[in-house]
């Protein structure tokens, strides 16, 4: 096995767990890759678009592996929030109903 294909494997290691998705997009929207770049510093606008092109070398290299992982991703952290957000709700409700 070469070293894209290790790569490639331990990039679908860590998409196979919750915890490993979590941590992957935390990194992807610390790329700025959620943000507009362009603000009216030309400093800033090139400092965000360095960052984004880190974000999309990482979602290349899920697109190498597949092109529906990065896509999979975003459903799979769209749930893991919903379903935050149900629990959160639980547990607001239970101490409501404590207090």
């Amino acid at each position: 096995m070469g070293e894209r294909d290790d790569l490639h494997s331990a990039v679908s290691a860590v998409l196979a767990t919750p915890a490993g998705k979590r941590v992957l997009f935390w990194v992807l929207e610390q790329a700025a890759i959620y943000r507009d770049a362009f603000s009216g510093q030309d400093a800033v606008t090139n400092y965000t678009l360095g960052q984004q092109s880190v974000g999309r070398k990482v979602i290349g290299l899920m697109d190498d592996i597949d092109p529906r992982t990065y896509p999979k991703l975003l459903l799979d952290i769209a749930d893991m929030k919903a379903i935050d957000r149900a629990v959160a709700a639980q547990d607001q409700k239970e101490d409501d109903e404590d207090a």
